[in-house]
């Protein structure tokens, strides 16, 4: 059976029902293999800044100035082994004045910022932690820093690709036009056990694109 998943997501220009199949979001899951692998040289900016990063959350709302929240396109639990996957679309206010996201979601005038592939390790994770990121729209990086978790991070590598439609359904790229992206590690700096494996894709943020109608 084909689990079907459905998220709306209000942005600049229209509410757009994204419809995909788990199926499809696997494939984007694993758009770093598709995509063709460059080095740090090779960033274009503001890649080049934004990609380097520890975090990403804390690249992103720096570059906009604003504040941003995520979406859950798609999630399941690993039970036996407390692994969490998710697929997610980072979100920043259009307004940079008013620098609401919840806001300008429902508005339609929300930016997508990011989309990520993310598998989390709960077990390595404080329990008030795991819970927001089941039941919050706080970005992962900042829950990090909010409950003071020390983290490094390893095993990264950057990658081009070719904006496809259902990319261009996401974060608004145009078509045939090359995005970047990266593949990260985050682990605890005190026992360096892995906390989770990021796949990470910017639109072009110079840009700034809306959702298409």
């Amino acid at each position: 059976m084909t689990l079907l998943l459905v998220c709306k997501i209000s942005t600049a220009n229209s509410t757009s029902t994204i419809e995909t199949t788990l199926l499809e979001v696997n494939k984007l899951a694993k758009i770093d293999k598709i995509g063709e692998k460059v080095n740090l040289s090779q960033l274009p900016s503001p890649y080049n800044v934004l990609l380097t990063q520890p975090l990403m959350t804390e690249a992103i709302e720096k570059y906009y100035d604003r504040t941003a929240i995520v979406k859950t396109i798609g999630a399941y639990l690993e039970q036996s082994k407390n692994i969490y996957h998710r697929s997610i679309i980072m979100l920043v206010d259009r307004n940079k004045v008013r620098n609401k996201p919840d806001i300008a979601q429902t508005k339609k005038e929300a930016i997508v910022a990011e989309l990520a592939f993310i598998t989390i390790n709960f077990d390595e994770l404080p329990k008030k932690l795991v819970n927001d990121v089941l039941h919050t729209n706080i970005p992962f990086g900042k829950l990090l820093i909010q409950y003071q978790v020390k983290v490094l991070t390893q095993d990264r590598n950057y990658f081009k690709v070719s904006c496809n439609k259902a990319l261009a359904t996401l974060i608004s790229c145009p078509l045939n036009h090359p995005v970047y992206g990266r593949t990260n590690t985050i682990i605890r700096a005190d026992n360096k056990k892995w906390l989770a494996h990021v796949i990470e894709i910017l639109p072009n943020p110079g840009q700034e694109q809306v959702h298409p109608n």
